[in-house]
């Protein structure tokens, strides 16, 4: 709906609403004249003014429930509830097929038949987390209504005014949804840094590789470390294409096609990329994945600086025992999509007539569920002048004079300490690139 919406689109809602509110007898909207005589039924009565509001907004729930299925926009992870499902089973084989010796072509031995046992290895995960938003609550006063039965285009905007407010709440939630079930994608894969491929301190390879002692916070205005990693993700996309376990947590042989391969670019990242190289090859590359985009942040803008936007935090486990992960200078993240996935469900309002105010207040609600597959692909890659460790440190033998070169990492805030002087196994140390 909307301002645009034209009579018909109006006296058809209204109609509906009419025959749910007030009855089969309600006076049936044809015309300006139809309209002001509805009016003057609904609002003769609060009883009427309450179930004509309450009506209202439950059609034009179901109006925006239908209007916007939204399957597989903005960074491919909308799910339909029928593809989600009350708990989203999925059932996945975390190993190729092996071939084997056949000597069916040998006539000199004996045929011996036998029962072979199936040694597919099917795995199966289970995701039953949901949960519900409410946008704030919208106010809709008496003479709102009553103005809105003058002619069609009031009506229209009256209408626009609950639905536009429910649409932008919704499209929100729905964005926050989203960002928060990457993220968590992106936090999962750091934490197995130094043990597959899922996550890549790109300036570390960089400086490593040439000798250089780039720093993070001007890596992104440097012509050789743009050229350096856009020629990264372009290889490591292409190492997707192949069956490994080096991109997935689970240690699941999988592979990525092109098709299936989303490609999501910290804007700044491919705007550089594209001015400083005075080259579109990268970019022209990468538009034409059918999984492409550009983000300007990952988690949210915070205070509008390339750190906060490139930065995730995430707190996950179960109460008193949480782990949290933090992993700054997130820059390009490429995944699966069955990596990640988000199902918006059961897009309801409700509303509450007040006859003492002289008002009706508006509640929006929503179930969501989301979901991160450890067994599907993902490779992060992000900046950062610290980079892990294995554990444990190199310098533990000699930890009471070496303890002074390394670092910890604060994950609540993505912050780095100097290591404490007393060694801890459980600990995961860093260190930091030279400066010079």
């Amino acid at each position: 709906m909307g301002t645009g919406a034209d009579a018909a689109q109006i006296y058809s809602l209204l109609n509906t609403v009419a025959g749910m509110a007030l009855g089969k007898a309600a006076v049936t909207v044809v015309n300006t004249q139809g309209l002001v005589s509805l009016g003057e039924t609904v609002l003769s009565t609060s009883d009427n003014t309450s179930a004509f509001y309450s009506a209202l907004s439950s059609v034009i729930g179901r109006t925006y429930s239908a209007y916007r299925a939204l399957p597989e926009v903005r960074n491919g992870l909308m799910r339909t509830p029928l593809e989600f499902g009350g708990i989203l089973r999925k059932l996945d084989i975390s190993t190729i097929a092996r071939n084997i010796a056949n000597d069916s072509w040998d006539n000199t031995n004996p045929i011996t038949e036998t029962i072979k046992n199936d040694v597919t290895a099917a795995v199966c995960h289970y995701y039953s987390d949901r949960g519900t938003f409410e946008i704030e609550t919208k106010v809709i006063y008496d003479y709102q209504l009553k103005a809105a039965f003058t002619d069609e285009a009031s009506m229209s905007a009256f209408i626009d005014m609950i639905f536009q407010d429910m649409y932008n709440g919704m499209e929100l939630s729905i964005r926050n949804c989203e960002n928060l079930t990457i993220a968590t994608a992106i936090a999962m894969a750091s934490r197995y840094e130094l043990t597959t491929n899922c996550c890549i301190n790109i300036l570390y390879q960089y400086n490593q590789a040439f000798g250089k002692t780039l720093q993070a916070e001007d890596a992104l205005r440097d012509a050789d470390f743009l050229r350096y990693a856009a020629a990264e993700l372009k290889k490591h996309k292409v190492f997707m294409e192949d069956p490994s376990a080096l991109y997935n947590v689970a240690g699941y042989e999988k592979w990525t096609p092109d098709s299936e391969c989303n490609v999501i670019v910290y804007e700044e990242f491919a705007a550089n990329t594209a001015t400083y190289l005075q080259s579109s090859t990268f970019h022209d590359e990468m538009v034409k994945l059918p999984r492409y985009r550009e983000k300007s942040f990952w988690q949210g803008a915070g205070a509008g600086t390339t750190a906060s936007r490139t930065q995730v935090l995430i707190e996950r486990g179960e109460a008193g025992s949480e782990v949290d992960t933090a992993v700054n200078g997130v820059i390009a993240c490429m995944y699966d999509t069955e990596t990640m996935g988000i199902m918006i469900d059961y897009v309801r309002t409700k509303s509450d007539y007040k006859p003492r105010y002289e008002h009706t207040e508006y509640y929006h609600k929503a179930d969501w569920a989301s979901y991160v597959a450890p067994g599907q692909q993902i490779c992060v890659f992000y900046i950062d002048n610290y980079y892990p460790l294995a554990v444990p440190a190199a310098d533990v033998t000699n930890w009471a004079t070496a303890y002074v070169n390394y670092f910890t990492k604060d994950n609540t805030d993505g912050t780095y300490d100097a290591a404490a002087s007393t060694y801890s196994a459980t600990t995961q140390y860093y260190k930091k690139q030279p400066t010079s």
